[in-house]
């Protein structure tokens, strides 16, 4: 594994991911699994876009690696990587550019809370993925501004 900080991690099916991330001098498109069947970190294939700052949640059988910040700005794409094909693709980029948010899975949809727009816009939007429906901005906003906070279902 890659010595680096910024990066997400998420596990699926027994299994941790981890994404991207920065390691001192660039933003990385890594991604690495630890599966402990097998005990040891296992490269996969890069993501698209460098990306740190950013965070990824499970939906279904992909992995999604949303939002974050590439050394330049802040940016809104997201990425799904699904395990059976070992490959990323892109998926449909969020309403606003955000890095330093949270997601949570709820049912058969995305929540990704908060986060930080710029370098000095903190945000208290809320969007939601769908795979049906793609990204919609409900009714509703967090509790106050927030970025760097973590969410769970339970």
């Amino acid at each position: 594994m890659f010595q680096r900080y910024t990066l997400a991690a998420a596990e699926m099916n027994s299994v941790i991911y981890a994404t991207g991330g920065y390691d001192g001098s660039k933003y990385l498109q890594s991604t690495e699994r630890y599966d402990p069947r097998e005990g040891f970190w296992a490269h996969l294939p890069n993501m698209n876009s460098r990306r740190g700052c950013h965070t990824v949640a499970v939906l279904g059988e992909l992995l999604y690696a949303i939002g974050g910040y590439d050394g330049n700005s802040m940016f809104s794409s997201v990425e799904i990587y699904d395990p059976r094909r070992n490959s990323w693709r892109m998926g449909y980029p969020m309403s606003f550019p955000r890095g330093y948010a949270s997601t949570v899975t709820l049912g058969d949809n995305l929540f990704v809370i908060g986060g930080l727009q710029s370098h000095e816009k903190i945000l208290d939007t809320v969007e939601v993925y769908s795979v049906s429906s793609g990204w919609s901005v409900p009714g509703f906003s967090s509790i106050g501004k927030r970025s760097l906070a973590s969410a769970a279902v339970v």
